[in-house]
């Protein structure tokens, strides 16, 4: 696949605020209705999901909950922004370099360079080092840390937002209602439409759930030049053996296996075993990229935002649907007024029809 591929032609508009600041409530926002087998696009509301999926469906949420991962610093005497983008084990994280405004900065740190985390009083708290960079093309560097940054971030640290919100809200705004699990620095976006009410209807549908934990990095990076050297930032996740169990029972009897959000394609999928044609319980890194070179063989459905050009999350959605029903899809959403990121509308991209689920099932272009 081409990286120019992940070009829209479009110009879409991003949600400045919460659903609820914009006098909707969270499961009032836009719904997006792809049938990849039809090839059909409908339009409606979250708070009638109930109408597209059906009685079987497994539907997979990450139970994920955000932490405040903007930070601020200071290195060789000039403050800076940090957004933590990777916890790798014990004194170690990734954290992606910004302005003190927040834009990005291509600046360039130097191995053994001291960074001092402050507080919101700019007292320091905690020191790290820089070890190198994580990728050429990254903004991401490796740091060893005194303390757990971490932890650290819930006493100093605020959500990270991007230039588009208005803005920063208040933690308990990024939370869904499937949250159990710390560790996030950005929101796994899909679950926060989703409402108890809407919850307690599926279930009376028929409609099962099942959890997978994936605690998300920073999604600021786009793509650029090769995919054999795009920077894949690791997360850490953990499929449980229930989940296992009730995935690979679905797959097998033929029911959908609906993933919400990107965060859980990308769980199920690092653990799909493709001797035994199932999924195992593990946990661990992945760095998994899921393109139509490499598509989904577990998930059959998406539920997802609206994913900006140039982005590997936009990649994965053409792993479901052509790219040019994708676009078409999107120029209906556009003149219709959806709203893209974290705060903005929903899409279900699944199809109906048994012959189109996996294993083995082609994508219909």
């Amino acid at each position: 696949m081409d990286v120019n591929e992940l070009d829209l032609a479009m110009t879409v508009a991003a949600a400045t605020a919460p659903a609820e600041l914009r006098g909707l409530a969270r499961d009032e926002v836009k719904l997006l209705v792809l049938d990849a087998f039809r090839q059909s696009i409908s339009h409606t509301q979250v708070t009638h999901i109930a109408d597209y999926l059906l009685p079987g469906d497994l539907v997979v949420v990450n139970n994920s909950a955000m932490i405040p991962g903007r930070l601020h610093a200071i290195a060789k005497e000039q403050p800076l922004v940090l957004h933590l983008a990777g916890k790798l084990g014990d004194g170690m994280v990734l954290i992606e370099r910004r302005t003190p405004l927040g834009e990005p900065d291509w600046n360039n740190f130097e191995p053994g360079d001291r960074i001092a985390l402050t507080d919101n009083q700019h007292a320091v708290v905690s020191f790290g080092e820089v070890v190198r960079r994580f990728h050429p093309r990254s903004r991401l560097w490796l740091i060893h840390t005194e303390e757990d940054w971490y932890q650290l971030a819930s006493s100093v640290g605020q959500p990270i937002h991007y230039g588009y919100v208005t803005r920063s809200y208040p933690m308990r705004t990024y939370q869904t209602i499937f949250g159990s699990h710390p560790g996030s620095v950005e929101m796994p976006s899909a679950s926060r439409p989703f409402s108890l009410e809407i919850m307690a209807q599926l279930r009376h549908n028929g409609v099962e759930f099942s959890g997978i934990t994936l605690h998300t990095s920073v999604s600021s990076h786009e793509v650029s030049g090769s995919w054999d050297d795009h920077p894949v930032i690791p997360e850490w996740f953990e499929v449980p053996q229930l989940t296992a169990c009730r995935v690979t029972a679905a797959h097998r009897q033929g029911r959908r296996v609906i993933a919400l959000g990107t965060t859980v394609v990308r769980a199920l999928e690092s653990v799909y075993d493709k001797h035994h044609r199932c999924v195992q319980p593990a946990s661990g890194w992945t760095d998994r990229l899921i393109t139509p070179g490499d598509p989904p063989r577990v998930v059959n459905g998406l539920i997802t935002g609206l994913h900006d050009n140039f982005t590997s999350h936009l990649a994965m959605l053409y792993a479901f649907v052509s790219p040019e029903f994708l676009k078409e899809a999107y120029r209906e959403a556009s003149a219709r007024h959806y709203l893209w990121h974290e705060f903005g509308d929903l899409c279900l991209i699944a199809s109906n029809q048994a012959e189109d689920r996996l294993e083995g099932g082609k994508r219909r272009e």
